[in-house]
């Protein structure tokens, strides 16, 4: 199992904390994390990372990511510039869904949509004392106690996964545009595409491999 910081890094590096060194973009990130290890739960049946996941006030957080992006965030930020990730398919299909389905949404968004699951209801009374103390040691989220949470962010992405598998994949060369299925477009395909481009009549084909050759239609 990876450490959390490779999943950290990987958003911080995308660009998905959105407002970077700041106190939403802290926020954003948390709920990015945990929101990809509720996805990879939904999938896999097992957590994306070992970190325990806190229930503070402002939602769902993962406590030692949030302590060096708001004490040592350059330093975060270069680890991440120099970050190559190697994960697997599932990982990347998982981070790359959850920053599809909740990427657009704010740090104050995502605080809400985490308030609505039980398994934060549930571990933020757990550590909040009858004086107003809010004890982390008491605040770790079991989300094996609350699967309709793990269940609603599986669906979400789910659903995700599908609209992307159906949406019509294309490659834009010159203005025309080329739609293609099951291919993979290597340098030499898009060198051919471009010819093609000069020459052509109407601004969209289709293009498939058959056998190893180039089918523009």
């Amino acid at each position: 199992m990876r450490d959390v910081y490779d999943y950290a890094k990987f958003f911080i590096k995308g660009g998905a904390d959105s407002i970077p060194n700041t106190y939403d973009g802290n926020m954003k990130l948390q709920k990015m994390l945990v929101l990809a290890d509720m996805a990879y739960l939904a999938q896999c049946e097992k957590p994306l990372f070992g970190d325990d996941i806190l229930a503070f006030a402002n939602g769902l957080v993962v406590e030692k990511v949030r302590l060096r992006y708001r004490n040592d965030y350059s330093g975060l930020k270069a680890d991440s510039e120099r970050f190559n990730p190697d994960f697997d398919e599932t990982e990347y299909e998982t981070l790359n869904a959850v920053i599809g389905v909740y990427g657009h949404l704010t740090a104050k968004e995502l605080s809400e949509l985490t308030h609505s699951f039980n398994s934060w209801r549930q571990a933020y009374k757990n550590g909040t004392k009858e004086n107003g103390y809010h004890d982390k040691t008491e605040s770790v989220v079991d989300f094996n106690a609350f699967p309709e949470d793990i269940e609603a962010v599986g669906k979400a992405v789910r659903a995700y996964k599908e609209t992307m598998r159906m949406a019509p994949r294309y490659e834009v060369v010159n203005g025309v545009k080329f739609y293609y299925d099951d291919m993979v477009i290597t340098d030499d395909i898009i060198a051919e595409l471009e010819r093609f481009s000069y020459v052509c009549e109407d601004d969209a084909y289709s293009i498939c491999n058959d056998d190893g050759r180039l089918v523009i239609f």
